[in-house]
């Protein structure tokens, strides 16, 4: 095993030698549990840990290439020293009232959102998980397992292709091995590839599947719900035959969306291209006049629940910035005491005072 077999390449190398890092003490991380890593070097597997004095920054995550070195007995861990600046990462909005982010994955070439054909697809879900792709800067793919216990599986390909809005999809099986083996044609040696998706939809099969070995755990779902047990606890990146390399992730119940808008440009492009239309270059589609928004609802052009869906999750991202950013949260105070002002002097409240 070398480096090149888990995704190091030209550009690494060079970013490497611009910072005097030796490709001896390189590692990429792909294991974590609570308080170790897993990292591949060109010597094999080796455990690290981070020394409480270290002060790395960002904390390592599966996917991260990382500066290692041995402990000073052969049985010692090894110790993470730095973290090589990411090129991408798969991150969510932290728990919590203060804000920032968790970031769950680095250095992915490409997200796969997995849903199962054993349980009824859900739009808003699939608008959540493509704008978390996006956000991180990762295209995605959407993958919808258990294609044979699908009660119409055209119509559900249907559905699923009006809201991924040219991001493609497939439509795998168990019982199906060509169109396993189809899916993993489309990737490239190096490549790593996040899995993401809630529990019982089939992605540690799936990667079973890919890799033609028991690689992952897998656990049933439950028959009343079809929900998962969550049999994945920790992230982790596997080989599969053809180079590419699949991060297999645990199922989320909380998936709160990061401060960026760039992934609701990407995931709600056609709500986009209308607002040009708009009067307003400001326009918020709300009630303006001259709104194309409203009006392609209105006209039954666009999917009134899929406008709500771009509103919620717009929300949702002004809100995690407003946590994060205290200018942000000062300007939101400012124009809430404006609105506040401009309201007494309405006539409707002037004629009570």
């Amino acid at each position: 095993m070398t480096l090149e077999d888990w995704g190091w390449d030209e550009r690494w190398a060079l970013q490497a030698a611009e910072e005097g890092v030796e490709r001896s003490s390189v590692g990429r991380v792909v294991g974590q549990d609570r308080s170790s890593w897993s990292t591949q070097t060109d010597s094999g597997l080796r455990t690290a840990r981070l020394p409480s004095t270290s002060g790395v920054h960002p904390s390592p995550v599966v996917g991260d290439w990382v500066l290692v070195e041995p402990g000073p007995m052969p049985s010692d861990p090894w110790s993470i020293r730095a973290v090589l600046p990411r090129r991408s990462r798969i991150s969510r909005g932290a728990s919590g009232t203060g804000g920032g982010e968790q970031v769950l994955a680095s250095n992915v070439d490409k997200v796969w959102i997995v849903h199962g054909l054993d349980m009824p697809f859900k739009p808003r879900r699939l608008e959540r998980y493509m704008t978390l792709a996006w956000n991180g800067g990762v295209a995605p793919e959407v993958i919808l397992t258990k294609a044979d216990l699908a009660e119409d599986l055209e119509a559900t390909l249907a559905e699923v292709q009006a809201i991924a809005m040219g991001t493609p999809v497939h439509s795998v099986s168990s019982e199906d091995p060509e169109r396993v083996y189809a899916l993993r044609d489309t990737l490239t040696p190096g490549s790593t590839v996040s899995l993401l998706g809630p529990s019982g939809v089939g992605k540690s099969t799936l990667v079973n599947l890919l890799a033609e070995a028991d690689v992952a755990a897998t656990g049933e779902v439950r028959e009343k719900d079809r929900k998962g047990r969550h049999t994945t606890t920790r992230r982790e990146l596997f080989q599969i035959p053809g180079g590419a390399l699949l991060l297999d992730t645990p199922g989320m119940r909380e998936l709160r969306l990061g401060v960026s808008e760039e992934g609701l440009r990407q995931t709600f492009a056609d709500i986009e291209d209308i607002g040009k239309e708009c009067r307003f270059r400001d326009c918020r589609h709300e009630a303006e006049p001259g709104c194309a928004v409203l009006e392609a609802v209105d006209h039954g052009t666009l999917d009134p629940s899929r406008l709500a869906s771009y509103r919620k999750l717009q929300a949702e991202a002004a809100h995690e910035l407003r946590k994060a950013d205290p200018l942000a949260r000062a300007a939101a105070l400012s124009d809430w005491k404006t609105s506040l002002k401009t309201l007494k002097h309405h006539p409707k409240h002037k004629s009570r005072q």
